[in-house]
């Protein structure tokens, strides 16, 4: 651990007066109001947002530097991340996940139902799947004239290796960011094909809510929507550690009705459901 430095008390009543003429120049008349501004017990008005978050951070900064170079008692945040940092070094989140992802089960082929949406669709949006397993399956039944919208998923936790690389071409644009921020892609109604693989189960309700009510308007007359969960009769099935919930079948149906999305048909597919809905 490091030494404190010697404190040079004659200096000291120099630093604070040379402290108050930099407050001077700055504008503040009132240095003591001014500090207990961007204290943590500030006065009861209106603070600045953007200096309370900059306080917040040069205090996690503080407590940082104070632990390594004093072996000061840290704050709670900063253990925290200190925790986490040791995690993400070690190496051990990387090997849980692989654990789980090796364990997965794989969707079985693509059935002669999606293949034929596929084959006619003519703008499509969707979700790769683990390892672009989904989008693998479906690429060489694509249309000829047929534009892809792919989503790199930024908020999968499978998705972080480079087996997962989606590559542009003239036919195939790739969208990189998170699930959610994916979904203000469906503005309009454009897309002949909306595939959202297992997405809605990793999402919360709200987010499930406004993915799907995007989707509806998203899907040209005559559109399909489709996409799959895990079935919830198959007890021995491996947990996914990207599911944030496991809606049941009742929770599903409900959450396409009020979203707008109507006569959804459920069909066994492996260890999952296909569901699948055509917009008129």
């Amino acid at each position: 651990m490091a030494k404190l430095p010697r404190q040079l008390s004659f200096a000291r009543p120099l630093i604070f007066f040379i402290r108050r003429i930099i407050w001077k120049f700055l504008g503040a008349s009132d240095t003591a109001a001014i500090i207990e501004e961007i204290t943590l017990f500030p006065r009861s008005q209106p603070v600045d947002n953007r200096m309370a978050a900059l306080w917040e951070r040069l205090n996690i900064l503080e407590s940082h530097i104070n632990w390594r170079l004093h072996g000061l008692p840290p704050r709670l945040v900063n253990i925290k991340l200190e925790q986490a940092s040791l995690l993400a070094g070690s190496g051990e989140i990387e090997a849980a996940l692989e654990t789980f992802k090796k364990h997965y089960p794989i969707p079985p082929s693509i059935p002669e139902l999606m293949i034929n949406i596929v084959s006619q669709a003519k703008s499509i949006f969707m979700f790769p799947g683990d390892n672009n397993h989904e989008w693998n399956a479906v690429r060489k039944h694509l249309h000829s004239d047929a534009k892809v919208t792919i989503i790199d998923d930024t908020s999968d936790l499978f998705r972080y290796n480079d087996d997962n690389e989606l590559v542009e071409s003239e036919q195939v644009t790739v969208l990189r960011s998170s699930a959610i921020d994916a979904s203000a892609r469906l503005v309009k109604q454009e897309f002949d094909l909306i595939w959202i693989s297992s997405i809605i189960e990793r999402l919360t309700p709200i987010q499930a809510m406004i993915m799907l009510s995007r989707a509806s308007s998203a899907i040209s007359p005559g559109g399909s929507f489709t996409g799959m969960i895990l079935s919830q009769k198959n007890e021995d099935s491996w947990p996914d550690p990207r599911f944030k919930n496991h809606f049941n079948l009742k929770q599903i149906e409900l959450l396409f009705q009020y979203s707008g999305i109507e006569s959804v048909k459920f069909e066994s597919w492996g260890d999952y459901k296909l569901f699948h809905a055509k917009k008129n």
